[in-house]
């Protein structure tokens, strides 16, 4: 029998989204991606007190890069690929490298054909390939990516080192691993107050089609075990299904909605239904 959160600590959140005085745009593109969720996201993330913050499927990143940074940050991804791109974001000269690239591209069915076929001779080269094809490809998707750039509606080249130069920054003295979820969750604490924000595949995602290594059945099942007996506050963002919530009926669970970042077009993007979950507590605001 699954225990119950009865005991769980409680936080008052404000019910009010306010950037962070460091908030920048994610540089990507992404699959589910968080943006329109923030107003709902960060507020639970800031009401929680904590100096180290980790990210075990940080993906596109915009709840790190829209959250008020703290003293120690561990983001991860399975996605190896996007990982390469983050750590040299981090760099400043490598950062640097890859701008002054991508500056001088174009957005074109052909060039996103050859760089889809490139094979690249170096991390910088492989960087690169990588954050064309996220900028340029349906959804972001760089597993089989499709060419999935609208002209006047997606974001041109020239704009791309713009969001590169606002992310270097953020990512300063980050930790940046690609590696199983479990191996960054159950890391020795660091802080003194850890908070864990997850963002794992939905549960009734195509995962074939948007990642290179697919988050199975056995994965899930993985994550909520790991997360009932977790010592440390976390808030998990999953998609609204019947067994999401069979899974966390020992949880927290707030019901919300927001768009889905992964339209292709000016046209209306899908709004979904969406579950935050937790094992502490959030006392009145938005959630009332």
């Amino acid at each position: 029998m699954r225990k119950k959160s009865v005991d769980s600590p409680e936080f008052q959140v404000e019910g009010v989204y306010v950037r962070s005085k460091d908030h920048v745009q994610s540089p990507f593109r992404y699959p589910g991606g968080k943006f329109y969720a923030l107003k709902f996201i960060l507020p639970l993330l800031e009401a929680v007190p904590h100096d180290e913050y980790r990210e075990p499927f940080v993906g596109g990143g915009s709840v790190f890069f829209g959250k008020n940074k703290v003293e120690i940050n561990v983001l991860n991804d399975l996605e190896s690929q996007l990982i390469e791109v983050y750590k040299t974001i981090k760099s400043k000269s490598r950062c640097q490298r890859l701008a002054d690239r991508v500056a001088k591209e174009i957005a074109s069915r052909e060039r996103h054909s050859e760089i889809r076929d490139l094979r690249p001779n170096d991390r910088d080269e492989a960087a690169f390939r990588t954050y064309y094809l996220n900028r340029t490809s349906y959804s972001g998707i760089i597993n089989k990516p499709a060419w999935g750039y609208e002209v006047g509606f997606s974001s041109p080249p020239a704009n791309w080192p713009a969001f590169l130069a606002g992310a270097h920054p953020k990512l300063k003295g980050v930790q940046l691993y690609s590696k199983d979820f479990l191996d960054v969750m159950l890391m020795p604490k660091v802080g003194n107050n850890l908070l864990t924000y997850l963002d794992p595949p939905y549960f009734l995602a195509d995962q074939k089609r948007a990642y290179t290594k697919p988050f199975q059945l056995s994965d899930h099942v993985r994550l909520e075990r790991a997360l009932r007996t977790y010592d440390s506050p976390f808030v998990l963002s999953y998609d609204d299904c019947a067994e999401v919530r069979d899974l966390y009926s020992w949880a927290n669970i707030y019901p919300r909605q927001w768009f889905h970042n992964t339209a292709n077009s000016s046209g209306p993007r899908k709004v979904g239904r969406e579950l935050l979950i937790s094992n502490v507590k959030f006392r009145l605001g938005l959630f009332d």
